[in-house]
């Protein structure tokens, strides 16, 4: 581990991973932008007062020691991962968490939109058809096929598949939550009220035991 990791990780103890436009303060925020400079940390970032972000490719691991972040959170993230990648991708979140430390995670709920095309939910679908190209995207399963395989997604998940896949990992106490329910102090803020994200999305929040659990479980 650098320097400069080690220092990131004394400095930072949450990481907002694959961030996106969405920065907020306190955290790490950990992007990739291929106009910017590979593992540069840029402040204020487009005028987002307070913030930090660092522009890595996560593809290449987290910048952080192990069992050194108290929380790791990312959004609608992992389904730009490969399932094999997302594998890997987990795994290093629970390298990077102390012991107690929590991961919360957001993806599309693959189970919410096969509901939706199978029972012909017409206002989910009308719901996205609105910011959409609507002279393309006419039918659900063109929205929905959308939302599967457009903007870099290459991978979906239900409960039980996410609930696997952190357990796969390590982690322990899986908990599925409503958006922007949560006991982590700055939630309304780091997901704020979008009406898209709050239909479809499922939620999750899984904790790395602690070592007396872990020894406990070997």
């Amino acid at each position: 581990m650098s320097d400069s990791m080690k220092h990131l990780s004394n400095l930072f103890k949450k990481y907002n991973l694959g961030c996106g436009t969405h920065l907020y303060p306190g955290y790490l925020n950990i992007g990739f932008w291929s106009h910017l400079g590979d593992d540069a940390i840029y402040k204020d970032l487009n005028g987002t007062q307070g913030t930090f972000m660092m522009n890595h490719d996560l593809r290449n691991g987290i910048p952080a020691e192990d069992d050194s972040l108290d929380l790791v959170y990312h959004s609608h993230m992992l389904e730009h991962l490969s399932y094999l990648d997302g594998i890997s991708f987990i795994k290093e979140c629970y390298r990077v968490l102390a012991p107690g430390g929590r991961m919360r995670v957001l993806v599309p709920d693959l189970e919410i939109w096969i509901n939706a095309y199978t029972n012909k939910n017409e206002f989910f679908f009308e719901e996205y058809r609105k910011v959409l190209d609507p002279n393309i995207y006419v039918t659900p399963a063109a929205i929905f096929m959308g939302m599967l395989h457009n903007h870099g997604h290459e991978c979906g998940y239900d409960f039980a598949s996410l609930k696997w896949l952190v357990e796969h990992a390590g982690f322990v106490n899986v908990k599925r939550t409503l958006y922007a329910d949560s006991t982590i102090e700055d939630i309304l803020t780091i997901e704020p009220q979008m009406p898209l994200r709050v239909m479809e999305s499922l939620c999750i929040e899984c904790e790395k035991p602690l070592e007396t659990e872990a020894s406990n479980g070997s």
